[in-house]
C-alpha cells in the first residue's frame, strides 16, 4: 500500500531544519553580503502578493519591465516555441528515463507523466541509489512543490506569457539531439540579477522539453535534467499507480488554497507573484514564481530550538531564514527556493504584517 504524503507544519519545519543542518556552514546574515547589497534594487516592484488570485495585489510586478529598459519583443519563432512549450508541460502524455544531476550527484530516474480530466499525474521511480518512487497529482502545476526533481517544468505553462517575455530574454541558441529526437535549444535569460538563467532544449515536434539547465552567472550550471529515451505513446492507467510498497503519494492535499494571508511582501524581485498560499498548522506558507523559478516563504510560530537566523546553498537550492516580532509574537522567516541567496534574503527581509 503506498503510503499518503500530506504537507504538514511539521513535516515543513522537519524538512527545512535538515536542509539548513545539511548546507552547513551556516552563515550569520548580517556578514555574508557586502553592505551595496543589502538594499533592495529600486527598479523592482513592491509585492503585496499574498492572494493567488491576483486580484488584491497591490502592486503587479507581473508585467512591469525593469526601468531603463525596451518592452521585449520576442521574434515569431521564439513566440510560437514558448507556446509549444507551454502546451507540452500541461498536456502531452510521455514516459521516459531522465538523468538530474544537481549537489554533484546524478541520479537516473524512471518518468511516467499522464493527464487525466486535466489532472496532471507523474510518476517518478529512482533508478540509482535507495528505492524510491513519488506519485503526484495536481491540476494547478504552479502548486506542486512536492519534492519532485521535474517540478520545476510545471512552472513553464507560463512561458508564453508576456509576463515572462518581460523579465526574461528568450534567445535561440542552435538545435541538438537529445533522446534521438531533434530539439531547439532556448536560453531564457534574466533581465536582473535576482534569478537564473533556464536553458531548455525543446523537441522540435511536441514542444516537450528535454532537457534542461539551470545557470548561474559565469555559466555555472547549478541544475541539469535530460531524457536519455522517451516514448510518446498514450499512457495506460495501471502505468500512473505506483509499483512499489514504498511509493510515496502526494494526493493534491497542499493544493492552491484561496486564503488570504495576513503576511505580504514589502519587495519581490520583477515578475515574481503569489500563485499558491496554504494554511499550516503553526503559519502559513506561500509560493511565488515568475512563470520559470519560484520560491516559498513560510512564515510560522517555531519552538525557540529554531532559532536561526542565516542562510543555507546547496547546489541550486538557497534557504534563508530570519525572524520577525509581530505584536510581541516572533515568528520565523524561512524563504527556500532556486533564487540567488542575496534575492532570498531580501525577500526575508521585506516579510510583514498586513495592516
Amino acid at each position: 500500500m503506498a503510503k499518503v504524503f500530506r504537507y504538514s507544519a511539521l513535516k515543513a519545519n522537519s524538512l527545512l531544519l535538515a536542509f539548513l543542518l545539511a548546507a552547513v556552514p551556516l552563515f550569520p546574515s548580517a556578514s555574508a553580503q557586502s553592505a551595496a547589497q543589502e538594499q533592495a534594487p529600486q527598479s523592482s516592484a513592491p509585492v503585496a502578493g499574498s492572494n493567488p488570485d491576483g486580484a488584491a495585489q497591490a502592486a503587479d510586478p507581473g508585467d512591469g519591465v525593469p526601468a531603463g529598459q525596451d518592452v521585449p519583443v520576442p521574434d515569431v519563432e521564439t513566440e510560437a516555441l514558448l507556446a509549444k512549450l507551454a502546451d507540452a508541460v500541461t498536456n502531452l502524455e510521455y514516459r521516459g528515463l531522465v538523468t538530474f544531476e544537481h549537489v554533484g550527484v546524478m541520479e537516473t530516474l524512471e518518468v511516467v507523466h499522464g493527464v487525466r480530466d486535466g489532472e496532471q499525474i507523474e510518476r517518478i521511480r529512482y533508478l540509482t541509489g535507495a528505492p524510491r518512487e513519488l506519485v503526484s497529482r495536481g491540476a494547478d502545476a504552479q502548486c506542486r512543490r512536492d519534492g519532485s526533481p521535474l517540478s520545476r517544468t510545471g512552472l513553464w505553462s507560463s512561458a508564453g506569457l508576456q509576463n515572462v517575455q518581460n523579465i526574461y530574454r528568450f534567445l535561440i541558441r542552435g538545435e541538438e539531439r537529445i533522446a534521438d529526437r531533434e530539439a531547439v535549444v532556448l536560453e531564457a535569460r534574466p533581465r536582473d540579477p535576482h534569478r537564473f538563467a533556464v536553458v531548455i532544449s525543446v523537441d522540435k515536434e511536441t514542444g516537450l522539453p528535454l532537457k534542461s539547465m539551470l545557470v548561474a552567472p559565469a555559466g555555472r550550471v547549478l541544475e541539469r535534467f535530460q531524457f536519455v529515451e522517451v516514448d510518446l505513446a498514450p499512457i495506460k492507467d495501471s502505468e500512473l499507480q505506483p509499483q512499489s510498497d514504498d511509493a510515496r503519494e502526494s494526493d493534491g492535499s497542499g493544493k492552491c488554497d484561496s486564503l488570504s494571508s495576513r503576511w505580504q511582501l514589502g519587495w519581490a524581485p520583477t515578475g515574481f507573484r503569489a500563485v499558491a498560499t496554504r494554511a499550516l498548522s503553526d503559519g502559513e506558507m506561500l509560493v511565488f514564481s515568475d512563470g520559470l523559478n519560484a520560491f516559498t516563504v513560510f512564515v510560522q510560530r517555531l519552538a525557540p530550538e529554531m532559532n536561526y537566523t542565516g542562510r543555507a546553498v546547496r547546489g541550486a537550492t538557497v534557504a534563508y531564514m530570519d525572524h520577525l516580532e509581530v505584536d510581541g509574537v516572533r515568528f520565523t522567516i524561512t524563504v527556500v527556493g532556486e533564487i540567488p541567496d542575496n534575492t532570498a534574503r531580501l525577500v526575508a527581509r521585506s516579510v510583514k504584517a498586513r495592516n
